[in-house]
């Protein structure tokens, strides 16, 4: 289930990227994949990766504490991608999940 769940996790958060960058009125070539990073290929700045976390947790319907991926040792983690989302989200799901059965 695990690889279910992280592929699913990777289309959900390429779906909301991509509504995001069209919203934004952005310009990216190549499409948004796996390795693609939010600050270096799509020149996300930090309320930019907020914004992305709102919408995730509104899809969602369900607080995922996005701050222990977004920071590590008092700093921003500046170089995040699609997958570091996915993997992030699959844990959370999966505690959660483990938490109320």
């Amino acid at each position: 289930m695990s690889s279910l769940l992280r592929e699913s996790a990777e289309a959900t958060v390429i779906v909301v990227i991509e509504d995001l960058v069209q919203d934004w009125g952005l310009e990216f070539e190549g499409g948004v994949g796996a390795s693609t990073q939010l600050v270096a290929d799509l020149e996300f700045a930090s309320v930019d990766i907020i914004q992305l976390c709102v919408a995730l947790e509104q899809c969602y319907e369900r607080k995922l504490g996005f701050q222990n991926l977004l920071m590590r040792d008092g700093s921003y983690v500046a170089n995040l991608s699609v997958d570091h989302f996915a993997k992030f989200i699959e844990s959370r799901l999966q505690n959660q999940e483990g938490v109320s059965q």
